[in-house]
């Protein structure tokens, strides 16, 4: 007996393609006073539900890998808008999988639902794709799951996206001694001699090699399993080899079909395991890996290298209180701790929670037959899935049935027919894009071409049959169609670009080419084809240019020198036995200069500013969002005071501003007379006579950041792409606002502006115009709503960004630097002038005296600068 699950909202996850879900009865799951109590709550079951439905459409049969990065792509678009839809908690990614792969992922740090009120926290580590391959490649072996996990707040394990070694028994081999720094003849020795206590059998040589040839191994296959699997053979026991399967056979462990899991995988995979084993039952080891040390065969082989992390990696692991051992504080866990699963989970209460996406042999029912994966009903619009849930020590697994898109238009035909309507066209199209949405690509296109039959057709409505055709034909060829060439995925999406109907489906397939060629680029870029990569990214830019594409040009174009930076910056740690020390910084930007200027010959840097971008890449690595964009905004002053000031004016700024002695000034001001302007800040390094001590003080300066920013404590990742995730997530927080959950969070609107802002002044400096201007409006927009939005000092502090943000682009652009100024004027008056002031922010003038004297200095500055640029003009 199935009932509608009335948790689920397609509108607020923002889904027009499935409409409703329907669980059996006896699994509705309810909720009784008050907290989390995620164990009784339907709705997540709906994250790997949803994912697992909307992985249809990338069911693939040529093998194409680009259909992995489309689905994992999806996943994560699809998890923001359900999280966020979520107004019962705060949540917040705890761990997950795609740093180390560079994959679309949740950042760790990601926090979602409701922004402020009394609710409670929760922690989340999704897995993306178990066994991916099998998504695009019918006759893979195993299945393929999408799995997350969930506790309440700092119940799940905090850590990077690493590797670590592992072991993973059940309840037959519990309190064996079985522990990942042993090898594995000890392992397995242990685990047979406790067989044979548990037996009361005689523990001799016979009997242990004789229990070891009946157990079942578990290895990943890799490369750097070589002589784990070597040695498994020879031991006699009976080697059961997976290509992608790091999670799933934990279940085949509880069954007792499994002995042991062995070998490196990711820490994600490990976490969900852990929730498995402490709610069913087990026993399970981990220990994080140095990166190279995890994939190198020879390093893996001896512990001793299991301590070798890079200062990168070391600087990473700090932000998660894992330090080196020896020189842990308070609060701190040395990296060589060996996890076990209840620290892995140690929250009350976890949940597990997956959805079968194609069958595997190791997610059984209690009958022992395999769970089905997704599957569509053509006729009626219905998809099953198999849902796994274990919570309270206990696993079930359920059919979930949503209804789609498919099936309220297949009825309204129907109703149509019966009454002798004739159907309509759009009603055709409505339906062939909603079958193209669940990988029905066939039946699509038949209900577009039966729409552009239709008598008394205009001629819009037939370019939008064609246009809407060809980009079905496009996902259609992604998906069925035996590849020649790479050029050939996209054939039809740019058919689509050429047709030039600029509607949403032209946007589709505009997105489409630049992932198309992204992905092509990712592929060159890792087989270190690196000419090929640039000219795949160039022609991703040119159809959908976005920070995220820049940054990889970048790192391309500066590859070397980043490598040589970081081996220098790596050697002086070693040998500072990697403690940090208060001239560090000071050292980095040296080695950052040097490093720099050495190779500027030999640099091909397509931005305009390529120190600025090495400097943000290498000396600012790491740092926080809101102190980067001081420190940049710092230098940009710097700059163009230096190359538009007389010597006078620059002293004066180089004193109070950067408190530079006399004789650094009189440097500075030497080499500008014989080389007339700076090309750079960087450039300063070739200025005679200036100490790492003075260049420290001109591109360190000490700095005060204010900031309203709640990145700042997410350690997340800025570009554009978190950028569209805040708005999506702003844009939920309004419709909640709507209904009444919860009051709007000023400090969300802020860090909103101070994002699309950092986003704009990078964007300057790679040099694209058109979008610094697009997302400097964007931050003016976003301040602007604050101010009509809110009351008390976040408004005041808003209108002080505003004048803020118009000197900067004044200084940015010379050709509009009288507009800007006179604007930034306008600005920082609305603060100062009382009768203003008073009516746009009420009578808060006596908390706000600070802002009302540092506008008021703007105002003076602006005022004496404007001067001679109006002399002029007159």
């Amino acid at each position: 007996m199935f009932i509608k699950d009335t948790c689920f909202d397609s509108k607020k996850i923002d889904d027009h393609y499935i409409i409703d879900a329907y669980i059996p009865e006896e699994h509705n799951l309810k909720i009784s006073g008050e907290g989390l109590q995620l164990a009784n709550r339907n709705e997540l079951r709906h994250p790997v539900g949803v994912v697992a439905a909307r992985s249809l459409r990338y069911f693939s049969t040529n093998g194409e890998d680009f259909n992995i990065f489309r689905i994992r792509d999806m996943v994560v678009w699809r998890l923001r808008h359900i999280y966020n839809s979520f107004n019962w908690w705060n949540a917040y990614v705890v761990n997950a999988e795609g740093e180390r792969k560079y994959m679309p992922m949740l950042y760790i740090g990601e926090k979602f639902g409701t922004v402020t009120g009394n609710v409670d926290e929760a922690d989340i580590v999704p897995s993306a794709f178990e066994n991916d391959r099998c998504i695009v490649k019918e006759g893979c072996m195993g299945g393929a799951i999408f799995a997350i996990g969930y506790s309440e707040r700092g119940g799940l394990f905090n850590s990077p996206d690493m590797y670590g070694a592992k072991t993973i028994v059940g309840d037959k081999h519990k309190g064996a001694g079985v522990c990942v720094i042993h090898g594995i003849t000890k392992n397995l020795r242990l685990m047979a001699e406790h067989t044979l206590k548990a037996k009361g059998s005689e523990i001799s040589p016979q009997n242990i090699h004789k229990e070891i040839k009946e157990m079942k191994i578990v290895i990943l296959d890799r490369p750097r399993h070589e002589k784990l699997i070597k040695t498994v053979k020879e031991l006699g026991a009976q080697l059961i080899l997976v290509k992608d399967d790091d999670l799933t056979p934990t279940l085949a462990t509880i069954r007792n079909e499994v002995d042991l899991i062995t070998g490196v995988g990711g820490i994600p995979e490990a976490i969900l395991s852990a929730i498995i084993v402490e709610e069913l039952g087990g026993e399970m080891s981990l220990r994080i890996l140095p990166a190279d040390v995890a994939q190198n065969e020879k390093l893996l082989g001896k512990l001793n290298n299991w301590e070798l992390f890079k200062k990168n990696e070391i600087d990473i692991l700090k932000n998660f209180k894992i330090v080196k051992p020896g020189s842990e504080k308070k609060g701190e866990i040395p990296w060589n701790t060996i996890w076990t699963s209840d620290a892995l989970s140690c929250g009350k209460a976890p949940v597990f929670t997956a959805g079968i996406i194609k069958k595997t042999p190791w997610i059984k029912f209690s009958d022992g037959k395999e769970v089905p994966g997704v599957k569509l009903d053509p006729e009626t619009g219905k998809v099953t899935v198999y849902v796994v849930r274990i919570a309270n020590n206990n696993l079930e697994i359920i059919p979930v049935i949503y209804t789609t898109a498919i099936s309220e238009c297949i009825k309204r035909c129907n109703e149509m027919e019966e009454s002798r309507e004739r159907i309509d066209g759009n009603l055709l199209i409505q339906l062939g894009e909603s079958y193209a949405e669940f990988g029905m690509f066939q039946k699509a296109k038949e209900c577009i071409q039966k729409a552009r039959i239709f008598k008394n057709s205009n001629k819009d409505f037939i370019q939008q049959c064609d246009s809407l055709y060809e980009y079905i034909e496009g996902l259609d060829d992604l998906t069925n169609k035996p590849i020649q060439t790479p050029e050939a995925l996209i054939e039809h999406f740019k058919k689509v670009c050429h047709l030039g109907r600029k509607d949403d489906i032209w946007l589709k397939s505009k997105i489409m080419i630049k992932r198309f060629f992204e992905y092509i680029g990712d592929k060159y870029y890792h087989d270190r084809q690196y000419d090929a990569a640039l000219e795949c990214y160039s022609k991703a830019l040119h159809y959908s240019p976005q920070l995220n594409l820049y940054r990889k040009v970048n790192s391309i174009q500066m590859k070397d020198i980043l490598e040589e930076y970081f081996n220098l910056t790596d050697k002086i740690y070693r040998e500072n036995h990697y403690k940090e020390s208060g001239d560090l910084e000071k050292y980095k930007l040296g080695i950052a200069l040097k490093v720099f200027y050495q190779n500027e010959g030999h640099l091909k840097s397509s931005c305009r500013q390529p120190w600025l971008i090495f400097f943000r890449r290498t000396v600012l690595h790491g740092k926080r969002p809101s102190y980067k964009l001081v420190i940049l905004i710092r230098l940009l002053r710097l700059y163009k005071k230096l190359n538009t000031a007389g010597d006078d004016e620059i002293s004066f700024f180089l004193k109070k501003e950067f408190k530079m002695t006399g004789d650094e000034i009189d440097h500075i001001l030497r080499y500008k007379g014989e080389h007339k302007r700076f090309h750079s800040v960087g450039e300063l390094y070739r200025v005679n006579g200036l100490s790492l001590e003075g260049l420290s003080k001109l591109l360190l300066p000490q700095v005060t950041v204010e900031s309203q920013n709640e990145l700042e404590d997410a350690d997340i990742p800025l570009s554009i792409s978190l950028v569209e995730v805040m708005e999506k997530r702003y844009k939920n927080m309004l419709e909640e606002l709507k209904e009444g959950h919860r009051k709007e969070a000023q400090e969300h609107s802020y860090a909103m502006a101070e994002a699309y802002h950092y986003v704009g002044l990078a964007l300057y400096d790679v040099g694209d115009d058109e979008g610094v201007k697009i997302y400097y409006e964007k931050a003016l927009v976003k301040f602007q709503e604050i101010i009509e939005k809110f009351e008390g000092i976040t408004p005041v502090h808003a209108q002080y960004r505003i004048g803020n943000l118009y000197e900067e682009l004044a200084l940015l652009y010379d050709k509009d630097l009288e507009d800007y100024n006179k604007k930034a004027i306008d600005a920082y008056t609305r603060i100062i002038d009382e009768q203003q002031s008073s009516k746009l922010f009420g009578s808060i003038r006596e908390l706000v005296s600070v802002r009302i004297k540092q506008a008021s200095e703007r105002v003076e500055c602006l005022k004496r600068k404007l001067i001679p640029v109006m002399c002029n003009a007159s």
